[in-house]
């Protein structure tokens, strides 16, 4: 595998919010090592997954449940936080719309301050996306996306506007190590300008 550069937070948009639910415990287990020993093979500390379609409410619900009574997570917010393998935290978001997790970020940062206070210094673009991208310390460099590339997520809104973005034709059920890391591989051989052109 090619060394990474710069790579702290992947992110993999992969699945509905009603496969996830189908999907067992043991196979949740296998899913979070998988994605926590791919993100350490970039150096990556933090992983977070987030769906590509929603569900309904009670479905996110037992996933949540699921993830902290049988796969050792900790509710943070509406997340669940796993420590997985060789200390990658994985961050799993059952939203699958972007705008709503925006929307919740906003009002967290906002935390119920007067509007002169919010507007002067509550909700700026720094604590905003220490909102959205918490508890990770930073916004991804690398998004994941299983699904076509003619279609982007609803559930991708701001993680997008730094981020490398490699997408695999695959389903959820098909994500295995090889997919994670040809997309570490890809990232590592990039030449990143963060929405710069060449001269």
């Amino acid at each position: 595998m090619a060394a990474s550069s710069n790579l702290s937070h992947v992110l993999l948009c992969a699945g509905t919010v009603g496969e996830w639910a189908a999907t067992s415990s043991a196979q949740w287990r296998e899913r979070l090592s998988l994605v926590a020993r791919a993100a350490r093979s970039g150096d990556a500390d933090w992983a977070t997954i987030v769906p590509s379609a929603p569900g309904t409410v009670e479905q996110s619900d037992r996933i949540r449940e699921l993830l902290v009574a049988e796969c050792g997570g900790v509710r943070y917010a509406e997340r669940v936080v796993v420590l997985g393998d060789d200390g990658v935290t994985v961050i799993v978001d059952c939203c699958a719309d972007g705008r709503q997790r925006i929307v919740e970020a906003t009002l967290r940062t906002a935390g119920g301050e007067p509007a002169s206070r919010r507007a002067s210094d509550g909700v700026n673009e720094e604590r905003l996306s220490a909102a959205i991208c918490a508890p990770a310390p930073d916004e991804p460099d690398l998004v994941v996306v299983l699904g076509s590339p003619t279609k982007m997520p609803v559930s991708l809104v701001w993680e997008l506007a730094y981020a490398e973005i490699v997408f695999f034709d695959a389903a959820w059920h098909e994500l295995d190590a090889e997919h994670l890391e040809m997309a570490i591989d890809d990232f590592a051989r990039r030449d990143r300008r963060f929405g710069g052109v060449d001269s």
